[in-house]
């Protein structure tokens, strides 16, 4: 039996997403798919525009058959732990037997040189990226330089997300297979229309950033509607009406509290700070007005504003650099943390609950009697305390109360 998995954040779940679900399901001829979905933040440092319940269930009604959410200390993290963590997790199930992944460029044989660069950095490399730094480049850019003197053409295909994700895939795949010893094929299926930072709406398949900026423009729904699948289309349409949508910028108060609350060696100890950052955060604080307005005022040529955003969000939730040590200790697969699943799936969480080297969480609320692991027990508190941060900004702007993490239910359709 084949299972595929796909790693997602699905904000929101459009036509291009539907898409990479059914081309990926027909190439591994596999007969579920698994979705591991980054809970309420996200990668890009900022909060998802829908709570994860909504996502799931969108994810269900358009071809998952059960997804898991990435823990919050990997989902708005950088692209190597949101990667490993992803890929961890489908390997921890025991069952997964293909990983697909959206890219500009889909030519397999191309981006398994460059991930074996990125993963055993040979000394030419090691050497481009450090005088890169020292020049003041941002990261991203310097591993674009340093990448781009061993192999051709690589500035272009660096300049996507999509791109350097799948470099993350491929890499972590092959770290993964020394831990679970896993036998996952990686397909990379060509991202077709839209890019990833396409503004536009006129394609057939538009970018999430496309349509997250629609929703919160507060365009005519009717405007962007079709880029919903129609399986969640009538769905989407009631969410957006009834449900407000969760920005930055609400974030602001919280955020602004925290910078006035934590010190020098406390902020030096948040998840990917440098000194020089905490610097220039400390220098700029007397400034902030907003969390957008003051993301982009701490953007320099060294610090891209997506490292800022993801810095922000890690200051909000508290995230400390014994994050990612809780997550090596566990092989970034900590748990098994179920969202939601298909009623005619009962097969697959049957040969998951038999064949998955984590524990496997259906209710959150007995989850610390499940986890013997300290570093899985600190990694799902943070969890809790980003799904409660998040429910708390729903209920300020819906008027009402949200239900507690603890009582959320596993989306069944």
């Amino acid at each position: 039996m084949n299972i595929l998995g796909i790693i997602a954040e699905f904000n929101p779940l459009h036509r291009g997403h539907s898409y990479l679900m059914e081309k990926a399901k027909q190439m591994s001829g596999a007969n579920y798919t698994i979705v591991i979905m980054s809970g309420n933040f996200t990668q890009r440092g900022e909060p998802a525009i829908y709570d994860k319940q909504t996502r799931t269930r969108w994810a269900l009604a358009c071809g998952a058959d059960l997804v898991i959410e990435m823990p919050a200390a990997a989902a708005c993290a950088s692209a190597k732990d949101f990667a490993r963590c992803g890929v961890g997790l489908l390997a921890a199930t025991g069952i997964v037997t293909h990983l697909a992944f959206g890219c500009e460029n889909a030519e397999l044989p191309r981006l398994s040189r460059l991930s074996k660069i990125l993963r055993f950095e040979p000394d030419p490399y090691k050497d481009r990226l450090k005088e890169s730094l020292r020049q003041g480049l941002s990261w991203p850019a310097a591993r674009s330089r340093a990448l781009a003197g061993l192999v051709e053409d690589t500035p272009e295909l660096l300049k996507q997300p999509n791109n350097i994700l799948a470099l993350e895939y491929l890499a972590a795949l092959e770290e993964s297979r020394e831990v679970f010893h896993h036998t996952i094929t990686p397909l990379p299926v060509q991202r077709i229309h839209a890019g990833y930072h396409d503004p536009g709406l006129e394609k057939p398949f538009c970018s999430a950033t496309a349509l997250r900026q629609a929703i919160l423009q507060d365009k005519d729904p009717n405007n962007y509607l079709f880029h919903f699948p129609d399986q969640i289309k009538e769905d989407a349409a009631k969410i957006i009406c009834r449900e407000p949508a969760i920005t930055s910028d609400d974030l602001s108060s919280m955020v602004g509290l925290c910078l006035l609350n934590t010190s020098e060696d406390e902020l030096l100890e948040i998840l990917d700070m440098d000194p020089s950052l905490k610097d220039r955060i400390i220098n700029q604080a007397e400034y902030f007005s907003g969390f957008n307005a003051f993301a982009n005022r701490l953007v320099t040529r060294a610090y891209t504003r997506t490292r800022i955003s993801r810095i922000l969000i890690h200051l909000l939730l508290n995230m400390k650099n014994n994050c990612r040590q809780d997550l090596l200790q566990c092989s970034y697969a900590p748990y098994i943390r179920i969202l939601g699943f298909k009623k005619d799936s009962a097969p697959l969480l049957g040969d998951l609950k038999k064949s998955s080297l984590a524990p496997v969480i259906s209710r959150p609320a007995a989850a610390l009697r499940q986890l013997i692991s300290p570093d899985a027990q600190r990694l799902f508190r943070l969890d809790v305390h980003a799904a409660e941060i998040y429910q708390n900004l729903q209920s300020i702007k819906k008027g009402s109360p949200v239900p507690h993490e603890f009582r959320q239910k596993v989306v069944i359709l």
